[in-house]
């Protein structure tokens, strides 16, 4: 399914403009060679296993299930995530992301893109599609946030976690805090794109500060200033692990192995456009 006439997958392209992650294509009648997430995520331990092992080894060049499991949850997450999250930060919309309505896209035995089923979509009564067939509307805000939380972590990031674990022995740990560090990620790159900055800190801390939230107190998120431009940056509780890979350049700019000073350094960095 394609086309800027359904009102989900205009706004989609819409936010791709920004970047592509921001994106997210929709399973159309043409589109072969698909695996449902179900499938995969509850019913094929060897076949996630191997897609684990092999995604990092040739992603980040190790055999270590933690650390491969880490790299295959992150490109994972990046491309589930930053929809939901530009979404709800652009539109005040939530895509259904729920495990039962992800679809995969293999090439040469590998996964190259993750698809909606159906363009379904959470709004609020104001939405000017709220009354489109595909719309689920809400009575409010709160309300539209627990979908989110619903079908991003509960029926989706959840479910994925736990089957990382079973299949091929990632941690949980470090798994859950890549889920936040996703959603941070999005949140820092669309900051500086909105009208309203200050909304999207608002929603982040909302997010990291729910006691109900699969990402609470993850990362911490906060404002820097350098050189009269202003950045929302993520300091994280938990450590992807990719210093131990050979494609390291040392720790991650917020991560909790780094000192604080150090993270201060190198996100002035980043909005100076060295880093």
């Amino acid at each position: 399914m394609d086309g800027p006439e359904h009102p989900l997958i205009e706004s989609l392209r819409s936010a791709g403009t920004f970047s592509p992650y921001f994106d997210m294509p929709v399973v159309g009648a043409e589109t072969e060679g698909l695996l449902e997430a179900t499938d995969l995520y509850l019913q094929d331990d060897e076949r996630l296993r191997d897609l684990v092992l092999t995604y990092g080894h040739e992603a980040w060049g190790t055999t270590n299930n933690h650390v491969a499991g880490s790299a295959f949850i992150i490109a994972y997450l990046t491309r589930l995530v930053y929809p939901v999250i530009g979404q709800y930060v652009l539109q005040r919309r939530v895509p259904k992301v729920s495990l039962d309505n992800i679809s995969f896209h293999f090439a040469s035995g590998r996964i190259n893109a993750t698809l909606l089923n159906q363009p379904l979509f959470a709004v609020l009564p104001d939405d000017p599609d709220a009354e489109h067939a595909n719309a689920v509307k809400v009575t409010d805000e709160p309300a539209l946030y627990q979908l989110l939380k619903e079908w991003l972590f509960d029926s989706n990031a959840e479910l994925v976690i736990g089957a990382l674990h079973r299949a091929a022995r990632a941690s949980v740990k470090v798994s859950q805090n890549a889920a936040a560090a996703s959603c941070a990620q999005a949140f820092h790159r669309l900051y500086p794109l909105v009208e309203d900055p200050d909304r999207v800190l608002r929603d982040a801390k909302t997010l990291f500060e729910d006691p109900a939230s699969l990402v609470y107190q993850q990362v911490s998120m906060e404002v820097m200033e350098q050189g009269g431009k202003r950045g929302l940056f993520a300091r994280r509780a938990g450590c992807c692990l990719v210093w131990r890979t050979r494609r390291s350049n040392g720790y991650c700019s917020n991560c909790i192995l780094q000192p604080r000073e150090q993270q201060d350094q190198q996100f002035r960095e980043m909005l100076d456009g060295v880093r």
